[in-house]
């Protein structure tokens, strides 16, 4: 029924019918006379011009005939009774031309009866509002199906979009209505702006439906800086992912659900990221670790404010920005995940909480594994890279329920980039802006509709376990400041992996990180400085000094004095193999002593008994050499480096028969600070060795002296005792050249 025509032709029928009877009872007892016909025709062209224009102003310019019609004939009817007085004729007449206009304001559409998307009024009948009888026909029409609305309310904002209740035949479900070329063709037939899009989610039950339509484009308006919280929180809460055209947060939880996120260069892919991070940094049960073949970026704002002091402990626990070091990471993940399957520990606690998924805390906590552009290692050639994509993808399928998820980047939603078969464990998928259509179906895994994404954030989201299909979203803004803010005021937040963790990691073998394969096969790679310390068991426990650089950088200083900072403290590599195993005792003895042979094995030969070398002076006689045991080589270079085999040497490191005369060079950091350490004597701290470095004409900064402090205390050169640091009694506790 049209509510608006009857509304307004009752209204404007009546009202000009009392006026004309009222003008005309007045000129009837006022008498005839020529002023009469000015006031008629007056009347008739003022009035005329008023009807016209109302009928425009209200979207009714199909009613404009019929009242001008109205307006003149009362004009004329009012003159009529000025002249001759009332009669019975004249009162027919008046009530007749109102029921007829009254009849055309009914009949003539307007525009409530015919709305915007061009549906009839089919039911005259029908007492609903218009907007339900019109979103019924519309989706009738559309579907084929007789879908029935039962509501239609606006959003908080009305101008933003309206929510669509509906009720789903026989044969018909969500998914149906959901359809990407469904949703397309009603937003067609809604005419809605460029960057609207309808989604369409589950009612109160299977059989009912909910359609989100926008009616204008709310993310055009900005993205909002994020303000995120200080507060502790763990990885089984929901956070906020992105923010829903409707003002509405998607929620997301990392806890038993890997992500991928897809999205070209410029997307906000990187943002992203940052916005998850902020949330991990709360979760006191939860180690962030970062793999960024690019140089380590993603994490760099996060660490700054440890390298240079302002906070105890890093947010990125781990950070790999090559391969090597993601390959030992990945390694140490899954030797952790697999034995939290059947420790001790993981089953008391399964059994406690009557459940198969682990709980995790700040003395067992979880770890999650986050890849910037991780997916451009599926394209690299080496086998580092080849290893470290396929345990990204194994780690995501075994260690959901051991508390490891992994967070996987891509640049571009294409198989050469993203495994299948890590997307499908991925329960939340993001895409944002891609370049090339089809390329958001295959990280999404469904087909989004054709909407494009116009602003910088803006992401469809997919979480499989709640959405029939992608909703559409933006993420929030961070920058540098709201970064390292965060870093600092959530240090005291961060766990430490736990005990049984770092002893596992400390035995993760090269043969464990290239995943079975012999080390001797990849010579260039087993001894790799970071494999160097993952056969010296610390793999886990050597990762910031394995930093040195990058954290010097990150403090803005100059590397050029102390080249302990610019590589790890592990054995010099030579430019041809030794003949032992990489990585055992034997090795690490002839890499110690400078001996290299050919590539070719050489051929083991039973050792002889060392006669004494003739000498100038007489010397004092050496211990008796000890044969060296045939077999097994570890148990050669056990007793190669045994107390009695190595006291052959004895008399020349003491230094009394030393004639070589020493290098006149100034000494660097370290040599400052044992110059320090001796003359003074006695134990002192980190800052008063850094003042009396410095008056030494030296600019190092706290921090800097601090790690330089550390590397030389974990070789013995110093030895510490709480924040006290004294001289230490090793052989190359001398200043360094």
């Amino acid at each position: 029924m049209n509510t608006q025509a009857i509304r307004t032709g009752a209204a404007w029928v009546p009202a000009w019918a009392v006026g004309v009877l009222i003008a005309g009872m007045l000129m009837w007892h006022t008498g005839t006379s020529w002023s009469m016909w000015m006031v008629v025709v007056f009347a008739a062209v003022a009035g005329s011009v008023v009807a016209v224009v109302v009928s425009c102003a209200t979207d009714r310019a199909l009613a404009a005939p019929h009242r001008v019609a109205a307006v003149v004939g009362a004009c004329v009817w009012m003159s009529m009774v000025a002249v001759s007085g009332w009669s019975l004729l004249l009162a027919g007449v008046l009530a007749g031309a109102a029921l007829g206009v009254a009849l055309l304001e009914r009949i003539i559409p307007g525009p409530a009866s015919a709305p915007v998307w061009g549906v009839a009024d089919s039911d005259p009948e029908d007492r609903r509002p218009v907007e339900i009888r019109g979103w019924e026909a519309l989706l009738r029409r559309l579907s084929s199906k007789p879908l029935t609305v039962t509501k239609v309310e606006p959003w908080e904002r009305a101008t933003d979009g309206e929510r669509v209740y509906v009720d789903l035949p026989e044969g018909y479900t969500v998914k149906d209505l959901a359809d990407s070329t469904m949703r397309e063709r009603i937003a067609g037939a809604r005419k809605l702006p460029v960057g609207c899009v309808v989604e369409v989610g589950e009612g109160t039950h299977q059989g009912t439906a909910v359609l989100d339509v926008m009616l204008r484009d709310c993310l055009a308006d900005g993205g909002q800086m994020i303000s995120e919280p200080a507060t502790p929180a763990s990885i089984t809460d929901s956070f906020a992912l992105a923010g829903s055209p409707k003002g509405e947060s998607l929620d997301v939880c990392l806890r038993e659900e890997s992500m991928v996120v897809g999205g070209t260069t410029g997307s906000g892919k990187t943002t992203l990221l940052h916005r998850i991070i902020f949330f991990l940094a709360r979760c006191t049960d939860t180690l962030i670790w970062v793999i960024d073949p690019n140089g380590g970026g993603v994490a760099a704002p996060w660490i700054g404010p440890y390298a240079r002091g302002e906070a105890d402990k890093p947010t990125i626990d781990w950070l790999a920005e090559n391969d090597e070091e993601a390959a030992v990471m990945l390694a140490v993940a899954k030797a952790i995940a697999k034995d939290r399957k059947t420790s001790k520990e993981a089953t008391r606690r399964k059994r406690a909480a009557n459940t198969t998924v682990l709980p995790v805390d700040k003395d067992l906590p979880a770890f999650v594994i986050i890849t910037d552009e991780g997916g451009e290692m599926r394209q690299a050639t080496g086998l580092l890279a080849h290893l470290v994509d396929e345990q990204i993808g194994r780690l995501a399928q075994i260690a959901r329920a051991e508390g490891g998820r992994v967070i996987m980047s891509v640049l571009r939603g294409t198989a050469d980039l993203l495994n299948k078969g890590l997307r499908t464990v991925a329960g939340i998928r993001i895409c944002l802006r891609m370049n090339e259509e089809g390329e958001a179906d295959h990280v999404l895994g469904v087909n989004p509709g054709r909407v494009r994404l116009l602003h910088k954030g803006s992401a469809h989201v997919y979480r499989t376990n709640t959405d029939y299909k992608p909703v559409l979203g933006r993420t929030v803004n961070v920058d540098i400041r709201g970064i390292e803010s965060h870093a600092v005021a959530t240090a005291h937040l961060r766990p430490d992996l736990d005990a049984r963790g770092q002893a596992i990691a400390a035995k993760i073998t090269v043969k464990d990180v290239l995943d079975g394969r012999d080390p001797r096969d990849h010579i260039d790679i087993a001894r790799h400085p970071v494999m160097r310390d993952v056969e010296a068991g610390r793999a886990y426990a050597g990762r910031w000094d394995r930093k040195q650089a990058m954290l010097a950088e990150l403090r803005g200083e100059d590397l050029d004095d102390d080249d302990d900072l610019i590589a790890p403290a592990v054995p010099s590599v030579p430019d041809r193999p030794t003949v032992a195993e990489p990585g055992t005792l034997l090795e690490r003895f002839l890499l110690d002593t400078g001996v290299v042979v050919e590539d070719k094995p050489a051929v083991p030969r039973q050792a002889t008994p060392v006669e004494p070398t003739p000498q100038a002076a007489p010397e004092p006689a050496p211990p008796a050499v000890q044969a060296e045991p045939a077999g097994d080589v570890d148990a050669v270079a056990s007793a190669l480096l045994s107390p009695e085999h190595l006291a052959i040497d004895a008399p020349k490191q003491s230094g009394a028969a030393v004639d070589v005369a020493p290098q006149m060079t100034s000494p660097n950091t370290r040599g400052l600070i044992t110059q320090v350490l001796a003359e003074v004597g006695e134990p002192m701290t980190n800052a008063q060795i850094h003042a009396a470095v410095n008056e030494r004409g030296s600019s190092v900064s706290p921090q800097r002296c601090h790690q330089i402090l550390t590397s030389m205390a974990r070789r013995g050169n110093v030895t510490k005792d709480g924040d006290y640091y004294t001289l230490g009694c090793s052989d190359d506790a001398g200043v360094a050249q």
